[in-house]
């Protein structure tokens, strides 16, 4: 091999490297701009759902409120029971006298 054919051959290679190097490098960045645009994507959605978890709090209260309406229920019927019975008391002493 000569010397010009050498130097030719070192230039297709080098062009050849040259090109594998720049869609190497467009590759990568491509895949950086599509990691940017992932984590600004998930950024958002995070930021969505704290404000969806915000939003949808109280539904946790909920069943203390159920437990509480159900306590109070147990007692106005309780009383209800000890007041129909009371009532019935008085009416029958009423009746007897």
């Amino acid at each position: 091999m000569t010397d010009t054919e050498l130097w030719a051959a070192w230039r297709v290679w080098m062009g050849v490297a040259t090109v594998v190097v720049l869609i190497a490098a467009t590759l990568l960045i491509v895949i950086l701009l599509t990691a940017r645009r992932i984590l600004a994507d998930a950024v958002r959605a995070l930021h969505a759902v704290e404000k969806i978890r915000a939003q949808t709090q109280p539904i946790w209260g909920l069943q203390d409120t159920n437990e509480v309406a159900e306590n109070i229920l147990a007692t106005v019927q309780s009383v209800e029971q000890k007041a129909t019975l009371l009532g019935a008391a008085l009416t029958h002493k009423a009746a007897v006298r």
